[in-house]
């Protein structure tokens, strides 16, 4: 009875749950790859931001990325929570089939140029990714209890580790 009040406990928070981008870190590791010609949060109010990114791609075309997503929670330092993804995205973009995964193109694939299969032939461009478009998205599938969070991703270009992009958010209510 317990546990089925937990779980009706974190599904109500989750509906009206509110996020915010807290920090936001990119780091090509190999600079003949690529460089973030820009990397940032920016406030829309007080309550809502967006995240924009640009990274500029110097190694074109890219036929083979691999992407590993991690999720954190913050308890005492950041562990792990709910899940760690490693997907080859080319596959993915051609037949999209992982249900979370889905979750997380579909919000940005309207705001970014990521939005076709390989290959890339072009910077890689996030434009103005607003926690208000997606709060309710998330919280529709997803049952996650307020706190603060990390997605940590890694790209990796021709089985070369080539960046991370660390985004830190924190949900309340």
């Amino acid at each position: 009875m317990l546990r089925k009040l937990f779980v009706c406990m974190a599904f109500l928070t989750c509906i009206v749950a509110h996020v915010t981008f807290t920090n936001l870190k990119c780091n090509f590791t190999d600079r003949k790859i690529g460089n973030f010609q820009h990397c940032h949060i920016k406030a829309v109010n007080r309550t809502h931001k967006y995240v924009s990114v640009h990274a500029n791609i110097y190694t074109k075309p890219i036929n083979n990325v691999t992407i590993n997503i991690r999720c954190m929670r913050y308890n005492s330092g950041y562990k792990p929570f709910f899940f760690d993804v490693t997907f080859d995205a080319c596959k993915f973009l051609k037949q999209p089939r992982h249900p979370i995964l889905i979750l997380f193109y579909n919000t940005l694939k309207n705001r970014s140029n990521m939005n076709h299969t390989c290959p890339y032939n072009h910077d890689i461009i996030v434009d103005k990714l607003f926690t208000g478009d997606h709060e309710l998205e998330f919280a529709r599938y997803l049952p996650i209890p307020m706190g603060d969070y990390a997605i940590y991703v890694i790209f990796y270009i021709y089985k070369v580790k080539a960046c991370t992009i660390n985004l830190y958010l924190r949900i309340t209510n």
